[in-house]
C-alpha cells in the first residue's frame, strides 16, 4: 500500500523533485546543458528513479508518470535564467504508445517558456525496444517540431549501432561501463574511439557519462570526447551548476597547455556546407555573416573543398554573376585542393607546409581532419602567431648549446605530464667517457659531440611528438606516454650514436677503440670509444608528486645504465 501511495504522490507531480546534473563542452570549458534525474518522494522506498518506474510498470502507469516526470523537469528548470541545453530521459516505448498524449512535450515547453531547440529528448538502451519502426516515426515527428535527439547508454546493448543508424540522434552518450577506468583499458580506448569517429562521421555529438576520476577525464580529452558529464564534472543536485568546478577546469586547461603545439590546439568551429547547397544561398550567408571568410564543404564527414568569400564574392560582381552561377550547387563553384593536415600534426610542420604552398595567403584558412573526418579549421595567422609565441618562450629557455628545452621547460613539461597522464616514461640520457673525452680532445670538440647527440634525439622525436630536453652537460631528457615506443626509441639512438661517435676521434685512436687520459685521480686510464648510458623510469603519477621525485627516479635509472662499460638501455623495475 505504501508503494502504491507513493506512485500516487508521483503520479500528482507534487512530490517529483528534478534534479539536474550539468553537461560540459571541453574545447571551452564551459556548462551547455543539464541531465533532468528524476527522484521520488523522498526517504521513500521509491525515492530512487530504478524503483519508482519499475513500480509504475508493474502497475501500468508507465505514461502516467513519464508525463509527470516531464512536466517536473519543465516547470523545475523554468526556475533558472539558462539558455543551455535540458536533456529529459524518455521510455521509447510509451512515445509509440498510443494513449501517451501527442504534443503533450511542446505544450509543456510552452507553458515553461522553452522553445524546442533547447530541449533534448533522451531514449536510453536499458529499455528493450518493441517496435524500431514505430519509434523512428514519432521521433520524426519530435524533430518537426524541433527537438533534438539523443540515444543513451550506447554499447549497453547488442542493437545500440542498429538503433543509431535507424534514428540519427544529435547526441550519443557512451555507456558507462566504457569510461570507468578507462585509462587503464585499451580495449575500453578503442571502442570509444571507434564511436568518437563514426559519430563525426554521422553528424551526432558525442558525449562521455559516468566520468568520475580525473585519470578517466585526461584519458577522454586525449581520445577527443569534447562533452563530459559525471560525478568528477558535477553531482546532479535541485539547482543548477553554472561554472565548471576549479579541479576541472584544471584538468581541461592542463590538458590544453600540453597540447599547445599540435595543431589541434587551435582549431575553431565555423559552419559547414553541403555540396549541393545553392551557391546564391552561400553568397547570401557569406553578406550576412562578416566576419566570416571562408566555409568549408562538407558531406558525411569527408573534406570535399571549401568556399573563399573573396572567390565567391567575385564570381558574382560580373553582371550575369546571378542568373549564371546563383543555382548552380556551391559543389561546382568550390575549391577542390585546400590545405587538409591532421588535428595532432604538429605546428611547426603545418608552418612548413604553408610556406611551401605559394597559393596559401596569410588569411586563408586550413582545414583539419582526424582520421580523416572535419573537424574544423585553423587560419594561418593564428597558426604563425602561435609558432612566434611558442618559439619566444622556448628560446628564452633554451639550452644555449642544443637549443634544445632547458630546465624550465623541462620542469614544466614533466608538471604537465603528472596532471596528464596516470603514468609515464623518464628516459634520461648520459655519455659514458665524455669528461676524459674533454679533457684530451678539449671543450670544443666535446660540445661538437653534444651537439650531434642534441641532433639525433631531435630529429627522432620528430616523428612522434616526443618531448626531449638538454638539462645541462652531457645529461638529456625524453618524456615517453604510454602510446609512444620508448625502448624503439633509445635503440635508435644508441644504434645512431654507436655508429656515428668514432667520426670524433681521430684515426689511430679510433683504430685503437679509445683513449689514454687521465682519471679522475690523476692516473693515466685507457678509456673507450664515447658511449651512451639511458636510465628509463615508469612514473607513477600517483606516487610522483613533483618534478624533483621524477627526477630522482631518473637520476637513479641512468646511475644503473653507467654501470655497464657499452651503451646500454636499463629500465629502473
Amino acid at each position: 500500500m505504501q508503494c502504491a501511495q507513493a506512485v500516487e504522490v508521483g503520479l500528482q507531480f507534487s512530490d517529483l523533485q528534478a534534479h539536474f546534473q550539468p553537461i560540459v563542452n571541453l574545447h571551452q570549458s564551459a556548462i551547455i546543458g543539464y541531465e533532468s534525474l528524476i527522484r521520488g518522494p523522498s526517504e521513500h522506498p521509491l525515492a530512487m528513479p530504478r524503483e519508482l518506474f519499475a513500480y509504475a510498470e508493474r502497475i501500468g502507469q508507465s505514461n502516467e508518470l513519464e508525463i509527470a516526470c516531464r512536466r517536473a523537469a519543465l516547470q523545475s528548470y523554468a526556475r533558472f535564467t539558462h539558455e543551455g541545453l535540458l536533456f529529459i530521459n524518455a521510455n521509447p516505448n510509451t512515445l509509440y504508445d498510443p494513449s501517451f498524449p501527442r504534443g503533450m512535450t511542446i505544450r509543456e515547453a510552452e507553458l515553461a517558456g522553452f522553445p524546442p531547440s533547447q530541449i533534448v529528448i533522451e531514449l536510453s538502451e536499458q529499455f528493450p525496444l518493441n517496435n524500431i519502426n514505430k519509434l523512428k516515426n514519432v521521433i520524426t515527428q519530435y524533430r518537426k517540431q524541433g527537438f533534438k535527439i539523443a540515444l543513451d547508454d550506447l554499447g549497453s546493448a547488442y542493437a545500440g549501432l542498429t538503433i543509431w543508424a535507424e534514428l540519427m540522434p544529435d547526441f550519443v552518450k557512451i555507456d558507462r561501463y566504457f569510461i570507468q577506468e578507462i585509462h587503464l583499458s585499451p580495449i575500453k580506448r578503442e571502442f570509444v574511439r571507434s564511436i568518437i569517429t563514426t559519430a563525426r562521421a554521422l553528424g551526432a555529438e558525442v558525449i562521455a557519462e559516468g566520468i568520475e576520476t580525473e585519470f578517466e577525464l585526461r584519458e577522454l580529452q586525449r581520445l577527443g570526447v569534447t562533452l563530459a558529464q559525471g560525478y568528477f564534472i558535477g553531482y546532479p543536485a535541485p539547482t543548477l551548476q553554472l561554472q565548471v568546478s576549479q579541479r576541472v577546469h584544471q584538468v581541461i586547461d592542463s590538458f590544453r597547455q600540453a597540447r599547445k603545439d599540435i595543431i589541434a590546439a587551435l582549431v575553431e568551429q565555423v559552419p559547414t556546407v553541403s555540396p549541393d547547397m545553392p551557391s546564391l544561398k552561400v553568397l547570401d550567408y557569406f553578406i550576412n555573416n562578416k566576419e566570416i571568410m571562408s566555409l568549408p564543404v562538407i558531406e558525411h564527414g569527408n573534406v570535399l573543398g571549401g568556399v573563399r568569400r573573396e572567390q565567391l564574392l567575385e564570381t558574382f560582381s560580373s553582371s550575369f554573376g546571378r542568373s549564371l552561377y546563383g543555382n548552380k550547387p556551391i559543389g561546382k563553384l568550390m575549391e577542390t585542393n585546400p590545405l587538409v593536415v591532421d588535428c595532432h600534426t604538429p605546428l611547426e610542420l603545418v608552418s612548413e607546409l604553408v610556406t611551401e604552398d605559394s597559393a596559401v595567403e596569410v588569411h586563408r584558412q586550413i582545414l583539419v581532419t582526424e582520421n580523416g573526418i572535419y573537424q574544423g579549421i585553423v587560419s594561418v595567422r593564428s597558426i604563425l602567431k602561435t609558432i612566434t609565441d611558442l618559439r619566444l618562450q622556448s628560446a628564452r629557455h633554451a639550452n644555449p648549446l642544443t637549443l634544445l628545452p632547458g630546465n624550465v621547460p623541462i620542469h614544466q613539461e614533466i608538471e604537465s605530464y603528472l596532471q596528464s597522464y596516470p603514468s609515464f616514461y623518464v628516459a634520461y640520457f648520459d655519455l659514458n667517457n665524455f669528461k676524459p673525452y674533454n679533457d684530451y680532445y678539449g671543450y670544443g670538440n666535446g660540445d661538437r659531440v653534444l651537439q650531434w647527440l642534441g641532433q639525433i634525439l631531435s630529429q627522432l622525436a620528430q616523428v612522434d611528438n616526443i618531448f626531449v630536453g638538454h638539462v645541462g652537460g652531457d645529461d638529456f631528457v625524453a618524456l615517453f606516454t604510454e602510446k609512444h615506443p620508448w625502448r624503439e626509441f633509445c635503440e635508435q639512438v644508441i644504434h645512431l650514436f654507436d655508429n656515428g661517435v668514432a667520426d670524433f676521434y681521430h684515426d689511430n685512436d679510433r683504430l685503437a677503440g679509445g683513449i689514454q687520459a687521465q682519471d679522475r685521480n690523476g692516473d693515466m686510464q685507457f678509456f673507450c670509444l664515447l658511449g651512451l648510458a639511458i636510465g628509463v623510469v615508469n612514473i607513477d603519477s600517483a606516487t610522483c608528486v613533483s618534478h624533483q621525485d621524477v627526477a630522482a627516479l631518473a637520476s637513479a635509472a641512468k646511475a644503473l645504465a653507467k654501470t655497464k662499460s657499452t651503451s646500454t638501455v636499463h629500465l629502473l623495475s
